[in-house]
């Protein structure tokens, strides 16, 4: 049986993306988008020799996976199938986002800058949102919803752990109060 015909991880420059893919003798590989439902059938199920074949991908998305499954026939009969998945990456989604947040941080920076120095900015515009005298506590909270989405992009795109410190929560443990045996992690 063929192994993995895909990369685990392909990175596509241009939008539409043309791969090729060389379809083992007497297989069928289908190719189904998770994201678009949209699926491909790549047929060579009549030859006695591997084919190469060429797909279509078009995203609109930073980040897709394909389902893939081979599936080999002998006389006419299902003999194999491999099934796997391909995460398909569209770095310049990503970076253009990351972009756009890092200006509307700016902004939010110096809206901050000048309420502390005591400006009279009544009114100002950032992605769509009018923000007509804000109080710093509410500017600063989304400066952080922003700083958080920065992040998880940044994790997405160096390939890291999304929570940022790269080490996952490995377990929880409760310890039980010796005072309050009914009670646990409470007082």
């Amino acid at each position: 049986m063929a192994t993995r015909l895909l990369p685990e991880k392909l990175y596509i420059p241009s939008v539409p993306y043309t791969g090729t893919v060389v379809v083992p003798a007497y297989s069928i590989l289908f190719i189904c988008s998770i994201n678009t439902g949209e699926s491909q059938k790549l047929d060579n199920t009549t030859s006695d020799t591997d084919v190469s074949f060429s797909f279509n991908i078009v995203q609109t998305v930073a980040s897709d996976k394909l389902f893939c499954t081979l599936v080999t026939y002998k006389d006419g009969i299902s003999t194999d199938s491999l099934m796997f998945t391909t995460e398909v990456i569209d770095a310049s989604k990503n970076t253009q986002e990351y972009s756009e947040l890092l200006a509307m941080i700016k902004e939010i920076d110096e809206v901050i800058r000048v309420k502390v120095q005591g400006g009279g900015v009544y009114s100002t515009t950032i992605n769509n949102k009018t923000l007509v005298s804000e109080n710093l506590s509410a500017l600063e909270n989304l400066r952080i919803r922003y700083i958080k989405r920065a992040n998880a992009l940044w994790s997405i795109m160096n390939d890291q752990p999304a929570n940022g410190n790269g080490r996952p929560i490995k377990s929880v443990t409760l310890l039980r109060d010796p005072n309050y045996p009914n009670r646990w992690g409470t007082r």
